[in-house]
């Protein structure tokens, strides 16, 4: 076989792959379960839902609380995006205005600090539309959210001889 046949083979067969790949993510995607009810697969809102046994009503106060994070969090994305953007195009100048680098990471250090703050104040509205005797599953859920998204733990040094 020449190389040029072999080379032919090789392209026909990675494009065919290529296009079974896409076929199975583009069929995969049709069909998904459909458990996950007014939902999209991979938000968080069914778990949330189910730690906190959510009612019928409180489903509906807690997709008006998820619009609002979400519209917060999408414009706070948009904003670090602008900001990491207009950052990285100072790189592009032969000299580099400390000025402007400092102001960039100040405004991106205010960026993050809100978009903890709109997570924070998600989670607190979330409990005010909770009756009292599921603020046991809402501390639950809470510390095992924290522990998912904290840092590491660090490994425990003893420290007696």
């Amino acid at each position: 076989m020449s190389k040029e046949t072999f080379y032919r083979v090789i392209i026909v067969s990675l494009l065919l792959l290529n296009l079974g790949v896409l076929a199975y993510l583009w069929m995969g995607r049709d069909a998904a379960p459909q458990d996950m009810g007014r939902y999209r697969q991979g938000e968080p809102a069914p778990f949330i839902i189910k730690s906190l046994q959510l009612d019928e009503a409180q489903q509906v106060q807690f997709d008006g609380l998820r619009d609002k994070h979400q519209h917060n969090t999408r414009q706070l994305r948009e904003e670090s995006k602008q900001l990491h953007d207009a950052l990285f195009k100072l790189l592009h100048d032969e000299v580099v205005d400390s000025t402007k680098t400092d102001s960039l990471m100040l405004l991106i250090s205010a960026n993050n600090r809100a978009k903890e703050m709109v997570n924070f104040n998600h989670f607190r509205e979330l409990k005010t539309i909770l009756k009292p005797e599921q603020y046991k599953l809402y501390d639950e859920f809470i510390e095992s959210i924290a522990r998912r998204f904290g840092p590491p733990p660090h490994p425990h040094h003893d420290k007696r001889h």
